[in-house]
């Protein structure tokens, strides 16, 4: 049975007030209207399809996607193009070939070459969560707004399916000129190599070699080669925490980082099977080369359902975390010795 929400009814009459004076409306009239219409919602069914439900699926999506990227995440480094998505799509280029320079040139007329730049449509991945049911029963008799704690559950599932999607993909696939990946070289435990502070100053010396921007520099550590780093010189770790970055990275970590084969120094596809050569990795980009972007985000509801007494919810985030170009990323995983 519908009750008259007393609650409602004053938030309504402080708003018609504000609007009124602003207005110029009778005070007798904006009171009027503000009673009425708060006890018109109150008594109002609740009818699947209308526009309150739509109404409503936007403001729990809004919620959703509010400071979706936390700020101790290394996710929340990478440059955000979600601006730039049309049709859940990024239409980028790659910058071709760089001029040369000349120094005391006598030849003329000078070389001339047109660059040419490589078009790359990024298209966004769908990342779907399973549906939620919140029943009515559990709505009136909770103390707390179940359906905000969903909604919160379901944002970090997201959360975290789009960490690992963008750790798996800021990492290169295999070593190479630009895009260096480095081996741990201390003591063997558990049969893995150990990772040590030197195979940290190797990265940093690497990115030096390539001439990668000093500033902006980010290592996500696996949560096991911190614990290495701890056991080889807690007093070191505890510096590079207080600093906030070691060698000139920024420090992160997380669980989800990418798997590299052991033998082959190449890294596992994204959702691979665990295989006995897996070998766990820690890895570091250039912040201005890696990207992310959110593209449409829906939140999907029955309410009312009658097979569920209650609303049954689900959200589908459009996303895409990659490199900008196969540069300034790096990796270091510990082979199985």
């Amino acid at each position: 049975m519908k009750k008259l929400s007393f609650k409602n009814l004053l938030f309504n009459l402080v708003v018609m007030l504000f609007i009124g004076a602003f207005a110029s409306v009778p005070l007798a009239l904006s009171a009027a209207v503000s009673v009425g219409a708060g006890t018109l919602l109150s008594f109002m069914p609740r009818v699947s399809g209308m526009l309150m439900s739509g109404l409503q699926k936007e403001i729990w999506t809004d919620i959703l996607l509010e400071k979706f990227y936390p700020e101790n995440s290394f996710i929340n480094e990478a440059r955000d193009m979600s601006a730039l998505v049309e049709f859940n799509k990024i239409n980028l280029a790659e910058a071709g070939a760089s001029p040369d320079v000349l120094i005391d040139n006598t030849s003329y007329p000078i070389a001339v070459s047109s660059r040419t730049d490589v078009p790359r449509e990024l298209a966004l991945k769908t990342l779907d969560t399973t549906s939620t049911v919140v029943r009515n029963v559990e709505a009136m008799e909770l103390a707390y707004d179940k359906m905000a704690s969903v909604v919160y559950g379901h944002k970090q599932e997201l959360l975290k399916t789009a960490c690992k999607l963008a750790a798996w993909n800021y990492a290169p696939l295999s070593n190479a000129t630009n895009t260096p990946v480095l081996t741990a070289s201390g003591a063997l435990s558990n049969g893995k190599r150990m990772l040590q502070f030197e195979d940290l100053l190797k990265l940093m010396v690497a990115f030096n070699n390539l001439d990668f921007a000093a500033d902006g520099r980010i290592l996500v550590l696996n949560p096991q080669h911190e614990a290495d780093l701890i056991k080889q010189d807690l007093t070191l770790y505890k510096s590079a925490i207080v600093a906030g970055n070691v060698f000139g990275f920024k420090l992160y970590r997380t669980s989800a980082t990418p798997v590299f084969n052991a033998s082959t120094g190449v890294k596992a596809a994204y959702g691979a099977a665990a295989a006995g050569t897996d070998a766990i990795a820690s890895f570091g980009f250039h912040k201005d080369e890696v990207m992310k972007a959110i593209g449409t985000t829906e939140m999907f509801a029955k309410y009312a359902d009658p097979d569920n007494k209650g609303d049954v919810i689900n959200f589908q985030m459009r996303f895409v975390a990659l490199p900008l170009r196969s540069k300034a990323i790096a990796a270091i995983y510990s082979p199985l010795e």
